[in-house]
Parts: structure tokens; C-alpha cells; sequence
């Protein structure tokens, strides 16, 4: 198991899995927002990641819209 934080929320995910996983998870609507390009996902170090980028343990994400 893999545990990320998306927006401070934590989430629980299997090994191997993406932001969209992470994002569908938390909210179903995280995603379409950030698929239709409303909003974006950066990393802990303050970086934008892909919804097929992978998740790494402990890191921190948050969904910004523009």
C-alpha cells in the first residue's frame, strides 16, 4: 500500500498507482476538473504532475485551479 495526501485529506492507494487513482479516490470531481483542464496538480515541492504520474509514498499533492 501507498499512502499520499491530496489537499491535506490522506489517501490509502496500491502499489503501482497515478494521481488519477489518488484524485478519484478523494473526489470524483478532482479529477474531471483537472482533466478539463479547470484546475492542475502540483507535488509537494511545488512542481505540475500529470494525472498519469505516479504517486510516490508520503508526498503531499494539491489541486490548484486557475
Amino acid at each position: 500500500m501507498v499512502t499520499v495526501y491530496v489537499d491535506n485529506q490522506r489517501i490509502e492507494l496500491f502499489n503501482g498507482a497515478t494521481l488519477k487513482h489518488a484524485l478519484l479516490k478523494k473526489n470524483e470531481q478532482l479529477y474531471h476538473d483537472v482533466r478539463k483542464q479547470r484546475a492542475v496538480i502540483k507535488d509537494s515541492e511545488g512542481h505540475l504532475t500529470a494525472l498519469n504520474g505516479a504517486v510516490m509514498n508520503g508526498w503531499h499533492y494539491i489541486v490548484v485551479y486557475q
